[in-house]
This record gives C-alpha cells, sequence and structure tokens, in this order.
C-alpha cells in the first residue's frame, strides 16, 4: 500500500499558511505564507506558492508518497460566504438609508471592506492548492509525478483540530471563537478517545459575532484590522479605565443567550451611539481614547467567559481547549481559569487561521488512521525555516565585519549573548526553526534585559518603531513562574496575560504593563532548550530568571525569514548585537 503524505493549507485568504504532515502524523514543517513573502498577513496571496511549494515537497515529504492535499474551507464554504455576501449588501441598504452622518458612513465603509474581501476570499479558497496539483500532477520541473487527492473540512473543525490535536489532554471541551466561519463565528464540540465530536455549532456569522466586536472596537480606537491592529487594543486597554456609557452601549450591541451570541434589536443604534460619542476623533492620540479600549476589553472578557461558562454547564468537562481567532485575546485568556469553572486550559501557539494548515492536514492524517489517537503531549511550535545554509555562510565569507564572531559552540553562544544583554544590550537572537504562529517564542526573537525601566521606551522608539504604550512580554523560567506571577499557570506560547505580584514589580520592570500583568512565556529545558539556557545565564549573572522577549521585525512587517532580512533589520533599527545560530554580530 502506498504511504501518503498529508498537505494542509490555511486558505481563508489572510493569514494562509501551509503544514506538512508525514506518514506517521507527524508535523514536520507549519509556516504562515506572510513569512517566505515578507508580507504581513500576505493578505490574498496563496498558501502554495508555485515556486516554493515543490522545494518544500521535496524537503519535507517522503519521496514518492502520495499526497492529499487538505484545505481549511469545506465544499460549502463559496455558496455560505455568497449568503454572507448578500446578507452583508441588505444590511449595507439599511445603513444607507440613514441620515449621512459620520458614524453611518463609517458603518457603511466597515461593511463595504467586508464585501470585498469576501469577495476574494472565496476565490483563495478555490484557488488554493491549484499550484501543488500542476507542480507533482505534470511532473513539473524534474519532479517525478504523485498520487494527489484533494480533500476540504469545514474551517472551524480545522480550529478545533488544531487546538485539541496538539494539546496534552486526553478528554477536553473545545471551544471555537472568532470573526466568522461557515455559517456561524462560534462552534463546540467535545474531544475524547482521539476524536472530535460536535456539540452545537449555533446559527450566524460576522454579525452574531464577539471577532466582529473586536473588529469594530479596534476601528473604533483608530486602528486599522485588516493589518492586525487588535494587539493595540490590547496594549492600550491597561491605560484606561472603566466606562459605564461605554459598558451600557457594548451590551446593547451584542448579549449572549447559551451558546448563542444574539444581537438585539437595537444593536445597530448601540453601535452607531457608540461612533458618535466614543470613537477617536481626527488629531487625538490613542491614550485619550484609552476608556474606550479598557471597556471593550472587559466587555469582551464578560461575554466570552459567559459564553465558556454556559459551555461548561452543558459537557462538564475540567480541561477547556481554545481555537480560533478569539484565542489570540491574552488578557482574556488569563482570566479564564479564574473566572470560569474550567480548571486547564490550552490555547496552541496558532489558534488563528494560519493554525488551521495544521488542522486541514491532521484532520485527514486520523481521517485515514481513524484507530489511532493523537498522544496528550506538549506540541512544538517551533515547525518553520531554519537560516542555516548559503546565506549564512556568505555572511560568515563576506560581511568583513570587525566585530564578529562565529564557529562558537553553544554554551559559548548562551554565555556570550547573556553578557551583553546583562550589559544593556539590545539583541537581535535567530536560532534554529521559526515558531509556527505571530508570536516568537526565543528561536526568532528581539531580546533585552528588563531590569533597565527604559527599556521598554527604547525598543519601542528605536527599534521596533511603535506606540510607546505597547507592552513587551516577559519570557520566564517555568520554574520561577510561582515565584513571580500571581496563581501562575503554565503559558509556553505566550498565549495568556497572568498578573506579576506587586512585589516583583521592580525586578523587572520593562515586562511589567501599566496595569501589573505581563503576557508571559514559560520556557522549558523540553520545549527550547537553548532558549532555557540562555536565559538560565542570564539568572546566574543578574538574579533575574527573565529576558524582555519581543519579535524580530518591525512593526507593520512580518517576523523575519532569512538571514539578509535579519540583517537588515540589524543595521536598519538601534539593535546592538545579532546572534545567528553560532556567529555574534556586535555594532
Amino acid at each position: 500500500m502506498a504511504i501518503k503524505n498529508y498537505i494542509g493549507l490555511a486558505c481563508t485568504g489572510h493569514d494562509n499558511a501551509l503544514a506538512i504532515v508525514d506518514s506517521k502524523g507527524k508535523v514536520v514543517f507549519a509556516e504562515a505564507t506572510e513569512r517566505y513573502l515578507q508580507n504581513k498577513r500576505a493578505i490574498g496571496a496563496l498558501p502554495d506558492d508555485l515556486v516554493r511549494i515543490g522545494m518544500l515537497i521535496d524537503e519535507y515529504c517522503e519521496p514518492k508518497a502520495d499526497i492529499v492535499v487538505s484545505k481549511s474551507w469545506s465544499s460549502d464554504a463559496v455558496a455560505i460566504l455568497d449568503t454572507e455576501y448578500q446578507e452583508m449588501g441588505e444590511y449595507l441598504d439599511v445603513m444607507a438609508g440613514r441620515k449621512a452622518s459620520p458614524a453611518a458612513q463609517f458603518m457603511i465603509h466597515r461593511l463595504q471592506d467586508y464585501r470585498h474581501i469576501l469577495d476574494f476570499f472565496k476565490s483563495n479558497v478555490v484557488q488554493s492548492g491549484m499550484h501543488i496539483q500542476h507542480v507533482l500532477g505534470t511532473g513539473f520541473g524534474v519532479r517525478e509525478k504523485r498520487n494527489i487527492e484533494l480533500r476540504q473540512y469545514n474551517h472551524h473543525l480545522t480550529h478545533a483540530a488544531t487546538a485539541a490535536y496538539t494539546s496534552p489532554y486526553e478528554e477536553a471541551a473545545v471551544a471555537v471563537i472568532d470573526g466568522f466561519g461557515e455559517g456561524t463565528s462560534c462552534s463546540f464540540y467535545k474531544y475524547e478517545n482521539g476524536n472530535i465530536i460536535d456539540v452545537e455549532t449555533p446559527r450566524g456569522n460576522m454579525k452574531w459575532s464577539l471577532g466582529s466586536l473586536y473588529v469594530n472596537l479596534t476601528g473604533l480606537c483608530g486602528f486599522e484590522h485588516w493589518k492586525g491592529e487588535e494587539w493595540k487594543v490590547m496594549g492600550l486597554a491597561p491605560y484606561g479605565k472603566l466606562n459605564e456609557e461605554i459598558h451600557a452601549l457594548l451590551h446593547r450591541y451584542i448579549k449572549i443567550d447559551g451558546l448563542q451570541i444574539v444581537c438585539p434589536p437595537d444593536s445597530t443604534a448601540a453601535l452607531v451611539e457608540l461612533y458618535e460619542r466614543f470613537s477617536i476623533q481626527a488629531g487625538q492620540h490613542p491614550l485619550e481614547v484609552a476608556d474606550l479600549a479598557h471597556t471593550g476589553q472587559q466587555v469582551f472578557a464578560e461575554l466570552a467567559g459567559e459564553l465558556l461558562q454556559n459551555f461548561h454547564a452543558r459537557v462538564g468537562c475540567k480541561n477547556l481547549v481554545l481555537g480560533g481567532g478569539c484565542g489570540l485575546n491574552s488578557s482574556w485568556n488569563g482570566q479564564i481559569v479564574d473566572n470560569t469553572d474550567f480548571e486547564s486550559l490550552h490555547v496552541y501557539s496558532a489558534p488563528a487561521d494560519d493554525g488551521n494548515a495544521m488542522g486541514a492536514a491532521l484532520l485527514a492524517y486520523y481521517e485515514d488512521q481513524p484507530a489511532k489517537a493523537a498522544p496528550a503531549v506538549s506540541h512544538t511550535p517551533y515547525l518553520g525555516s531554519t537560516v542555516v545554509g548559503e546565506s549564512l555562510e556568505n555572511l560568515k565569507r563576506f560581511s568583513r565585519h570587525p566585530n564578529m564572531r562565529s564557529g562558537l559552540s553553544r554554551s559559548e553562544v548562551t554565555q556570550a549573548t547573556a553578557k551583553l544583554l546583562s550589559e544593556g544590550k539590545i539583541v537581535g537572537w535567530v536560532q534554529g526553526r521559526a515558531e509556527f504562529g505571530p508570536r516568537s517564542l526565543g528561536n526568532r526573537s528581539i531580546l533585552a534585559d528588563p531590569r533597565q525601566a527604559d527599556m521598554k521606551d527604547k525598543i519601542n522608539a528605536g527599534v521596533k518603531f511603535r506606540e510607546e504604550f505597547r507592552p513587551f512580554a516577559p519570557s520566564i523560567l517555568h520554574e520561577y513562574g510561582e515565584e513571580y506571577f500571581e496563581n501562575y499557570q503554565f503559558t509556553p506560547y505566550m498565549e495568556r496575560t497572568l498578573n506579576f505580584r506587586p512585589e516583583m514589580y521592580d525586578k523587572p520592570p520593562a515586562v511589567v504593563h501599566e496595569n501589573g500583568s505581563g503576557r508571559l512565556q514559560s520556557v522549558t529545558k523540553e520545549l527550547n532548550p537553548m532558549y532555557h539556557e540562555l536565559i538560565s545565564e542570564f539568572h546566574k549573572l543578574t538574579g533575574v530568571p527573565i529576558v524582555l522577549n519581543t519579535s524580530f521585525n518591525i512593526m507593520g512587517k512580518p517576523i523575519i525569514h532569512s538571514v539578509e532580512d535579519a540583517v537588515s533589520v540589524f543595521y536598519t533599527t538601534g539593535l546592538d548585537v545579532l546572534v545567528i545560530e553560532d556567529v555574534i554580530i556586535e555594532k
């Protein structure tokens, strides 16, 4: 019998990605399209790039294996998106009939934006996979032809698969909450004995959506959703306070009924009033609407928490796995265990649409292996590309940099880098395989000393070129988590925000956010031995088991993909040191 490999395609049209699973069910590669293209979110770009897909198959697929290509949207998706397009058009007609107020224009623009996006999402769903079929079906280049099979899975089911199959649980409740899917914006499942069982799929889509609530909040605060600027709302929220009027309007806009998200009859009126009275105005600084961000984040957490509590009452599991774009709301994630009856939470490093590439590939694999259950272990996020190769060797040969050391051992790299960090140097750090998902977890990171109170401002202004209110993450040795955080939870993927113990604020002030919280990463030897070693060396020198960690990019660009990307950022920002594998370069 021929062996099969599985290529999963996340093909929503934004945050597309590709994952490869081998014949034994191991994920051997997973990466967002934006990394290779260096185009933030890669909107509209197919995940199976014609030039690159053959190289990935050669490197990661087994020789002569048949290929199953699986997509993250079902064969019903186009018809469902057509219906959504028509409903948005009807809503647009209603808004156009209102007076031409700034609020109405804001909403009309948002609806027109959605309809445009839906239009090219459909083409992305249809066209994804065509390059794989061409490359392997015709023997493109020097490759042999392979047998190819195409499968498609429900969008939310692929979210659920990524969440469940990467979890350390044998049994769990699975909640998928995002902006929109195939006729719904949230879905609920139970995971047991390797099976994902549908519990309930509520009706509704974009309008009945906690993801859309946050999209509107992002726009009201003056940020742009399609640039992925929801992060800015989360960073801004701690600078504000609760506004009772905004709170009441948001609860008029959207409500929870069991597992259903509902919009009351005056929902549109509430959103219009929010825009007219509380949205950012021309010339205002974002900090002037911090109360809007704070209150919006609180309402999101209240509604999402109510939804999860209702889900717990329905299924009674102690473990929760969370998928969908709302799983990137780390502030809310950190409250789930404390504020619901769930006792444990798993959110993988790629809960949003990019992660669906993995879910689609694994669904196809387990469809062919129904008796085989996914192992209940913490899943590595380090599944992307490496930088080892010709470019790194060329850097060593041709850079002629007077302050470059190369050929260093691992301990020499970690000890030297820890010393440079302790001296206040800002370090670009590139090791091993890239992380899958939007967050740098110690392999494509910018690192700094968290003890320096002004370090946050230095990096925001001179390295990342972004707003001063944006926070940075503490990467902490897992064994010291309880010492530094209240109600500490193991957080391997930087997926939740927890509160520092007040007595620890002064030790790493650069990573303590305005409200005393930190979006932490728990670092272990098992998941990342070299990063654990680096922080351990820093701990020996400073007494602090934490380093400041942020993604190796500048605002508006994806995380670096190549040696050339890393060198470019190094020489065009305020970075002091660049560490790539066994090479250390100091300015």
